[in-house]
C-alpha cells in the first residue's frame, strides 16, 4: 500500500499515523497536529470505493457507459461535500462534536476523488460501553446532552436520523456530543 499523501491546506503541520478503520472505501487515521497535544481523526472516502464499484455500475446495466458511472459518482461526491458543509456548521453549535473541515482530492488514477474530512477526536459511546458500565446519573446526562443537541439541530433546520452509539461521543468533561452525520 502506498504512503498517505495529506492534502493542502487541510492537513497542512499535521502527523498522520497508520489507518484504524478500512471498510467499503472509508478509511479513519489517528492524527496530531504538529507541536500539539490535541488528538484527530481523518476519515477518508473514496469515491467510488473502487474500481470494482465501477464496473459492477457497468456490468448490471446501471449505467451505459463510464462517463455516465463517473457522472453518478461525481453527484455522490457532490452529496458528502454538502453534508460536510452541514456538519462543519452544526459542530459550532452546542452538543455537537468539533469538525474542523473537509477537502476533495482527485484521485491519483483519474478515477474518482477522495473526500478528507477532519474532526476532534473523541472516544465513541460504542467504544466506551465496551470498556465501562454506564451509571444511572451518565444514562440521565446522556439523555439531556442528546435531547438538547437534538433541539439545537432541529431549530437550525436539519432533521438528525443517524443516532446511534457510534455516532454519539464523549467529550473530557463527560459531556455527550453528537458526531457523523452518516
Amino acid at each position: 500500500m502506498s504512503e498517505l499523501k495529506l492534502p493542502s491546506p487541510l492537513l497542512d503541520g499535521f502527523k498522520v499515523g497508520n489507518a484504524m478503520t478500512d471498510h467499503e472505501g472509508t478509511r479513519c487515521y489517528p492524527a496530531m497536529k504538529e507541536g500539539s497535544d490535541e488528538k484527530y481523526i481523518v476519515k477518508i472516502i473514496s469515491i467510488p470505493a473502487s474500481q470494482v464499484q465501477l464496473d459492477a455500475l457497468l456490468l448490471t446495466g446501471a449505467y451505459k457507459d463510464p462517463a455516465d458511472a463517473m457522472d453518478y459518482f461525481r453527484e455522490v461526491t457532490d452529496s458528502i461535500a454538502a453534508e460536510a458543509a452541514i456538519l462543519e456548521k452544526l459542530s459550532k453549535l452546542d452538543g455537537f462534536l468539533s469538525y474542523e473541515g473537509w477537502q476533495i482530492v482527485p484521485k491519483e488514477n483519474g478515477l474518482g476523488n477522495e473526500i478528507f474530512l477532519l474532526g476532534s477526536y473523541k472516544r465513541s459511546l460504542e467504544r466506551h460501553m465496551q470498556r465501562s458500565q454506564m451509571s444511572h446519573l451518565d444514562a440521565i446526562n446522556l439523555g439531556l446532552d442528546l435531547c438538547q443537541a437534538l433541539a439545537i439541530c432541529r431549530r437550525a433546520g436539519y432533521l438528525y436520523v443517524d443516532l446511534k452509539p457510534s455516532n454519539i461521543f464523549i467529550s473530557k468533561n463527560k459531556e455527550y456530543r453528537i458526531g457523523d452525520l452518516g
